[in-house]
């Protein structure tokens, strides 16, 4: 597939470029997705909000399964969470989420999560990728080197505007090339080069 630029960081904590944000959602699973209204939907899970401040997730089964073999638990989504949160790692994601006072597990499966003041669209800031702690832990380098719980997993990354993922259910490796000139990648796509493209 040619796009018009390659991802720059294959970490959710600090990516912000709309590239990575768009690779980043095939390698990671979320708390929460954004629906055709742009309204918060479960994703790895469910919640309910007891009172104004204070919300309980529930983590489903779909998802849980990183790429390395680790299952996803709630550990996992705190350690996410208090590594963005924490003024040290320099998150450009800290400022949205700042509103977050505490964060705890419940069990494997459970997340209590309290905020400073009411605010009805809180969920939605909810749609970072989660990464395993213990990765988080040791500094593994998710820029480069991504591990995640999503539909597809990283393979290499060769060069800076060469990607390679693959397709979890069924092996297929998908490579993503950046080329910026638009007219390039039609030529490319003729060609049988390429055969999706970014439509500029």
């Amino acid at each position: 597939m040619g796009l018009a630029n390659a991802p720059r960081n294959l970490d959710p904590r600090f990516a912000t470029d709309a590239t990575s944000e768009r690779i980043n959602r095939l390698l990671y699973r979320r708390l929460v997705e954004l629906n055709e209204a742009s309204l918060p939907i479960p994703s790895l899970a469910r919640w309910e909000q007891p009172s104004p401040t204070r919300y309980l997730f529930t983590l489903g089964e779909d998802g849980r399964s990183f790429s390395d073999g680790s299952r996803l638990d709630s550990e996992d989504v705190v350690a996410t969470y208090a590594s963005i949160l924490d003024p040290a790692n320099a998150s450009p994601h800290r400022a949205v989420l700042s509103t977050i006072q505490d964060i705890r597990t419940d069990g494997p499966d459970r997340i209590e999560l309290r905020i400073a003041e009411p605010d009805p669209l809180f969920p939605a800031y909810l749609g970072i990728g989660i990464l395993p702690a213990a990765l988080i832990r040791s500094g593994h380098q998710f820029q480069a080197e991504p591990v995640g719980s999503g539909p597809f997993r990283f393979l290499d990354w060769a060069e800076s505007g060469r990607l390679r993922l693959e397709r979890r259910r069924d092996g297929r490796s998908l490579e993503l090339l950046a080329v910026k000139d638009p007219g390039v990648r039609v030529m490319k796509l003729l060609r049988g080069e390429i055969h999706m493209l970014q439509n500029g």
